[in-house]
């Protein structure tokens, strides 16, 4: 039984019934020649055969006596309960398919079972399929998410056959075992606690960097909380109704922006956001300002073999009230790196860290101050993904898009993925809380060009390649 950490608790702490804290991805998929929809019983089985190396795909949420909740084993646990399939022997338009996975992100998972589902949409428009997905963020951060999903699909497109793993679920702990087990989870990490205590008193230099940048890093969090964020049109009331916005650029076109300017990928895909969010203003009748963003860092080790959250999270202004596009991504570059060269990254790691020992009401305030709009007005959050081909079932993935959750008085959420030489975009928006989000995917494509304008640089000549006329919403 592992234990939750404070930021994993976070995610269930500010979770409500409109916003749903879950992150997920929308697949596109071609289906092999000759075949006229996905084989989702393949897919099952495939899943069947990987669960053993994701065991917390099996495990439920276990309320403890005192501390944050723990994973258990689910004994009741049913494959056929977390993968939906929409109506068999129907083809779907894409339409109509962008309208299932809509509604699919928009209901919140169960608790009560383990915090994952899949959406199969066997037949989309002429050879064509989709599959979406969502893990609730308590059990794994953005690049952990990416990795789920690719244990989940295929890397060749024939796979061999896939034969289920024998699984013993483990008892689960109740009366005199449970208080047990709590203690002796606390007694663990007040043990870790103790084992870092000594090794910083051993590296007395060391310790002294990491306190001053920890202090630093705190002084700055309240900072960010003194001076609210700007108040913005995307900051309202938002109802439980998702719609996901998407958009797909040769990934090539951002690198030429990137060696043009000196600058880091990262810095262009926030430089493109906020030309799009500055068009999303002046759309909805609002003058273009300043943007606080939440940018998800990963804080991950490579070696780690633990799932759950390894990230922490930095604020920068997304300048859209600027009109040049080159001053916009040189203001977004030179506070990236102000941020880098600060050590204030690794600092928040440390405050977020910090948050267990808090009592239990204080770290439901902490959680919901940290979602509020008061601490940033949307998030941006890039994640590489695969470079090389993905299947499910034998249908090649031929482009996916990230889902990030918005909270409470956010109607929007910029999620960005790489895969496959294309840089997807994919905007998770309230679109009852904002009737233009809709335009948000030619926006994105539209800053992409306008960067490229600006830069002076040439756009690259594309190879001929049939593309999936679903990346962009119209309504």
């Amino acid at each position: 039984m592992q234990r939750l950490s404070a930021l994993d608790a976070s995610f269930l702490r500010v979770e409500s019934a409109t916003a749903h804290m879950h992150i997920g991805w929308l697949s596109w998929l071609r289906l092999p020649a000759g075949r006229e929809s996905l084989d989702v019983e393949m897919l099952a089985m495939r899943i069947a055969s990987r669960l053993h190396f994701a065991p917390r795909f099996r495990q439920r949420l276990q309320q403890l006596p005192i501390g944050e909740p723990a994973w258990a084993d689910d004994p009741e646990f049913r494959l056929d309960h977390h993968i939906q399939r929409a109506e068999p022997g129907r083809r779907f338009s894409p339409r109509e398919a962008r309208g299932l996975a809509d509604e699919f992100l928009s209901e919140p998972l169960d608790r009560e079972m383990p915090l994952w589902s899949l959406l199969a949409i066997p037949a989309v428009g002429a050879g064509r399929a989709a599959i979406v997905g969502k893990v609730h963020h308590a059990m794994v951060d953005g690049i952990a998410a990416v990795e789920l999903g690719t244990l989940l699909f295929d890397l060749v497109a024939e796979a061999g056959p896939a034969e289920p793993v024998d699984w013993d679920p483990q008892p689960v702990a109740t009366g005199v075992r449970l208080a047990i087990d709590t203690l002796a989870n606390d007694a663990i990490d007040q043990f870790r606690a103790t084992t870092r205590a000594v090794r910083m008193g051993l590296q007395p230099r060391r310790t002294a960097r990491l306190a001053e940048t920890t202090r630093r890093a705190a002084l700055s969090a309240i900072g960010d909380a003194v001076r609210s964020a700007p108040p913005s049109h995307l900051n309202v009331a938002i109802t439980a109704k998702r719609t996901l916005v998407t958009e797909s650029v040769p990934l090539r076109r951002l690198g030429v922006i990137k060696s043009a300017n000196s600058v880091t990928l990262n810095d262009v895909v926030l430089a493109c956001a906020s030309g799009a969010l500055r068009r999303l203003a002046t759309s909805a009748g609002e003058s273009p300002q300043a943007l606080r963003a939440m940018v998800p860092v990963s804080v991950r080790n490579p070696d780690d073999p633990e799932g759950g959250n390894r990230i922490t999270f930095a604020f920068i202004d997304l300048p859209c009230d600027e009109v040049d596009p080159r001053a916009r991504l040189a203001a977004v570059h030179e506070q990236m790196r102000e941020l880098k060269e600060s050590g204030l990254i690794g600092g928040s790691e440390a405050v977020l860290r910090s948050t267990g020992a808090l009592p239990g009401f204080l770290k439901e305030r902490a959680a919901r101050l940290a979602a509020s709009p008061r601490m940033y007005n949307l998030t941006v959050s890039n994640v590489p993904g695969p470079r090389s081909a993905l299947y499910v079932a034998g249908a090649e993935v031929e482009s996916t898009y990230p889902v990030i959750p918005i909270s409470d008085r956010h109607a929007i959420a910029i999620g960005v993925l790489s895969y496959r030489g294309r840089m997807h975009f994919a905007a998770n928006a309230n679109p009852d809380a904002l009737p233009t989000a809709p335009e948000v995917g030619p926006m994105l494509g539209d800053a992409v060009a306008e960067l490229e304008g600006a830069t002076g640089v040439a756009r690259p000549r594309q190879p001929s390649r049939r593309r999936l006329r679903t990346t962009r919403v119209t309504a």
